[in-house]
């Protein structure tokens, strides 16, 4: 599954561990801004900032869910752009949150955990995501897990 953890930038340090176990349970973690670095000497900092919002605008749309963190404040808000921006996928793309919901639109997550262990726990690589077909469209209102040796059908 392609993933997208959203978070504060003063988060990335505690976050790249994270990031690390869902790639090892086999996910791919589209989530670069993680790895950011500072803009080329002779590069302008006004294109360097579109370049890295026009980057993260593919990586989270690109995404088939979107993690994000709401331990660590924000002092840009671009964590909520990005939610925007995953509540704009409709139902192509789940969105869970890992802490406090902040806002009225993370009332609209699909699940929320307590902290990135249980998130780490549901994730479990024994488990896989199935979407559910109604009425013609794929509809993921309820998330339906399944065990990969279970019934799948």
């Amino acid at each position: 599954m392609k993933i997208y953890i959203s978070a504060s930038f003063a988060a990335r340090e505690r976050l790249r561990p994270m990031r690390d176990r869902l790639f090892s349970m086999g996910h791919d973690v589209t989530s670069s801004w993680l790895d950011e670095i500072t803009p080329a000497e002779n590069m302008d900092r006004e294109v360097f900032e579109k370049k890295l919002a026009i980057k993260d605008l593919v990586e989270v749309s690109s995404a088939d869910l979107l993690i994000q963190d709401t331990f660590t404040p924000s002092t840009t808000g671009d964590l909520y752009v990005e939610w925007g921006i995953g509540l704009g996928q409709f139902q192509r793309q789940q969105l869970w949150i890992v802490g406090p919901t902040l806002n009225v639109f993370h009332r609209l997550c699909d699940l929320q955990f307590q902290s990135w262990d249980e998130l780490l726990e549901w994730v479990d690589p024994q488990v896989v995501y199935k979407a559910v077909k109604l009425e013609g469209s794929v509809a993921m209102a309820e998330t339906e897990w399944l065990e990969r040796e279970g019934n799948n059908d």
